[in-house]
């Protein structure tokens, strides 16, 4: 007889296989050679023309397909996402070599501007466990970066340390750091990120000791619920989204006051007028049917 978790596990990973074959959104799989000629592979998801971009890393003896469960996430929310295999993991070759990972982001930058996926939106970089210590170091780097998305930094992993590029290099800049409370290495490491900051950063800690992008396993909706609203806040998407997104208040940030916010909208969708679908969601101030005709928010 199987154990009752065992029955959940298996579950899972059908699902999440499942996911990963059918529900994916359409993407196109890249394969670049580094500077050292180590064949590098990442998965490209576009967006809409004028889309942000996210590039994903994962953790160390992982590949691109965690952040499966995110993507169509991602996608729907108007963001165009290159989900990377670091080199010596996945489909990408070469042995594991952290400050040649580090450049190699450098040139993943290079390759999206390159290719014109980069534009005024603006780019983050999100990662897990030393992935995430590796995207704010290649965010602190990076004049197009924006702010790093951090799942479990470490202080110190595998000598890849991230604190002096989040306090100096993001000074001027905004990054999210989250951990699990009985992660021990990255609770510390995010509480003591965050006390030395001097950026935009917010910092989130959950229960339990899920580590990285097993947070998605045990937190999914309060995980992805997050970094697409700080995604909003910092790299905002400037397009209209599709009618049954533009409509669901889910999609968008709530203030104190229970209202969404006007910095949550996209620009192209502003002003919202009293026959809007989510002008009930809105806080008209003036009570004179428009609102989000000046950010106020």
């Amino acid at each position: 007889m199987h154990h009752p978790k065992h029955l959940i596990l298996l579950v899972y990973l059908v699902l999440s296989l499942t996911t990963t074959a059918q529900d994916l959104p359409d993407r196109e799989t890249i394969t670049r050679h580094a500077s050292d000629d180590i064949a590098l592979v990442a998965d490209f998801y576009a967006g809409p023309a004028d889309a942000p971009v996210i590039i994903a890393l994962h953790m160390l003896n992982s590949e691109r397909a965690a952040y499966a469960p995110l993507i169509p996430d991602l996608q729907a929310a108007g963001y165009a996402l290159l989900n990377v295999d670091m080199r010596g993991h996945g489909a990408s070759g070469g042995a594991r070599d952290w400050d040649a990972a580090i450049a190699d982001v450098a040139d993943w930058i290079a390759w999206l501007e390159t290719e014109g996926h980069l534009n005024e939106s603006g780019l983050a970089i999100m990662g897990a466990s030393i992935g995430a210590n590796v995207a704010i170091i290649s965010c602190a780097e990076s004049a197009v970066c924006a702010g790093a998305i951090a799942l479990s930094p470490g202080l110190d992993y595998r000598g890849v340390k991230p604190e002096a590029a989040l306090v100096d290099g993001l000074a001027d800049r905004a990054a999210l750091l989250v951990a699990a409370g009985r992660d021990q290495s990255s609770a510390t490491a995010i509480r003591q990120m965050f006390l030395k900051a001097q950026g935009a950063v917010t910092a989130r800690m959950y229960s339990g000791r899920a580590h990285g992008t097993r947070l998605f396993e045990s937190e999914y909706e309060s995980v992805s619920q997050l970094i697409l609203h700080w995604l909003r806040e910092h790299i905002p998407v400037n397009h209209a989204p599709s009618k049954d997104d533009e409509c669901n208040p889910d999609n968008y940030q709530f203030g104190k006051r229970g209202y969404i916010l006007c910095s949550s909208i996209p620009r192209a969708m502003k002003p919202i007028t009293a026959d809007h679908c989510l002008y009930e969601h809105m806080d008209d101030r003036d009570n004179d049917g428009v609102v989000c005709e000046i950010d106020r928010s």
